[in-house]
């Protein structure tokens, strides 16, 4: 029962307590941004995992009276205790059914991925509709030897709508504001986005996340990893036409930057991933010093392995009684 109250409670804390912990680790993740990208979103589908986990963990220290028919309430008490790592005698009797701590976690993430996928087809939609908005107003060409769409607008933006589509977007203000190396930053800016697929990732976080705004550890995943993209983008930017360049080109469509900071929360043509954003010249000039967020780190990597190690067990236990044939 101790164990099975540390996972739940391990669960609960990394909900909680996880947005403070991203937010000191920062300093630390932006010098690696594709890393903190890739461990964000590992963490995520981790603490899932562990939800479902904390559930067996629940089912196999409680039961009760179960609602289920005979045989399959049967077939469900066999698994049970041929997947329990705990000692015979081990579970404590309540009012609650055991299968209510089984499914109900199972059937939340269910939830939340069903609700995920619908919410990624609406947007696959709104991208669609936008590509053909742009159809009839926005013409090719090839600027510093990428493919480009340039739409007519005086004001001075950027995006990238997908690798698949119609590829990075700019407008005529943009292309009359800003020099040869400050436009080559930013079509590299844009060119990284659609070479590493950031639309994708955006997707996938965005599409688990959007539903579980409401968890302070996800709503802070959500918030930083489009941020860690935009600095991945940036830092090959910066190789590309260098720290000048990259750093008055942001400034000059500094009028846009209200726009990046809320563009993953948008649908349709508002979604982009813009490349304006004067807040980000402070990280390309003086880099904070990431020894700022070493703490922070360690305690999501030392959260990360206690769950790892939690949800390892519990799983592969289910995962192993149900390969010995315990529903048979």
């Amino acid at each position: 029962m101790v164990l099975s109250g540390l996972m739940v409670f391990a669960v609960l804390a990394t909900a909680v307590i996880g947005r403070p912990l991203i937010r000191a680790a920062a300093p630390a993740l932006i010098r690696f941004p594709r890393f903190a990208v890739l461990g964000l979103g590992l963490s995520l589908v981790l603490w899932l995992a562990s939800v479902m986990a904390a559930g067996l963990f629940l089912a196999w220290s409680l039961t009760g009276p179960s609602p289920l028919p005979a045989p399959v309430a049967e077939v469900c008490q066999r698994c049970l205790e041929a997947s329990n790592p705990f000692s015979a005698g081990f579970a404590t009797q309540t009012v609650v059914p055991a299968a209510a701590f089984l499914f109900a976690p199972a059937a939340a993430v269910l939830l939340v991925l069903g609700l995920g996928g619908r919410a990624a087809w609406k947007r696959q939609a709104q991208l669609r509709e936008t590509c053909r908005s742009l159809l009839p107003v926005g013409h090719r060409r090839i600027i510093d030897g990428h493919q480009v769409t340039v739409i007519d607008d005086p004001h001075r933006s950027a995006f990238a709508l997908g690798r698949d589509r119609w590829g990075i977007v700019v407008s005529t203000g943009l292309l009359a504001g800003l020099g040869d190396q400050e436009l080559r930053a930013v079509l590299a800016h844009e060119a990284t986005h659609l070479r590493e697929r950031h639309h994708l990732v955006l997707d996938f976080i965005g599409s688990i996340t959007r539903p579980l705004r409401w968890v302070p550890f996800a709503a802070a995943i959500a918030d930083a990893v489009p941020h860690y993209l935009e600095v991945s983008a940036d830092n090959a930017a910066q190789r590309r036409a260098g720290t000048r360049s990259l750093a008055s080109a942001l400034l000059a469509m500094g009028e846009a930057s209200s726009a990046q900071r809320t563009a993953s929360d948008q649908p349709g043509p508002s979604r982009m991933m813009l490349a304006a954003g004067p807040e980000r010249v402070r990280q390309l000039i003086s880099p904070v010093n990431p020894r700022r967020g070493l703490l922070g780190a360690a305690a999501i990597t030392a959260i990360m392995a206690v769950l790892i190690v939690t949800s390892v067990t519990a799983h592969g236990a289910a995962l192993a009684a149900l390969a010995s044939g315990c529903v048979i």
